[in-house]
């Protein structure tokens, strides 16, 4: 795929990331991902709605329901970082801080001379 074709952007910064959609592509793939989400979380808090009404208590809730909807949400977002990041153009922002750093510098002392 050509970085142009790429639907994605992930601007990385030291330690910091951030992937923003970056054509009609991402934007359509970020919304599955999404509409996935909340269709797990509605069948999450009916099934926890039934549980209740059927008697469980709270520790059975949160150990059969809750613990597993945890960590099955992780596991979705682990998995969407992955495929937007494989889908993504990189701009690594602290090179082009340090890259405009430079050329000020080099105006500034062209400027003194």
């Amino acid at each position: 795929m050509r970085e142009e074709d790429k639907p994605f952007i992930y601007y990385k910064s030291g330690s910091g990331i951030k992937i923003s959609p970056r054509n009609a592509a991402g934007w359509r793939a970020f919304a599955a991902w999404m509409v996935a989400f909340f269709g797990a979380t509605g069948a999450f808090v009916w099934a926890t709605a039934v549980a209740k009404n059927a008697g469980w208590s709270d520790s059975e809730i949160l150990l059969f329901l809750n613990l597993p909807f945890l960590a099955a949400t992780a596991l979705w977002v682990f998995a969407m970082i992955r495929y937007m990041k494989a889908r993504s153009e990189i701009v690594d922002v602290d090179s082009l801080l340090r890259s405009k750093r430079e050329q000020e510098a080099k105006k500034k002392r062209r400027g003194q001379m």
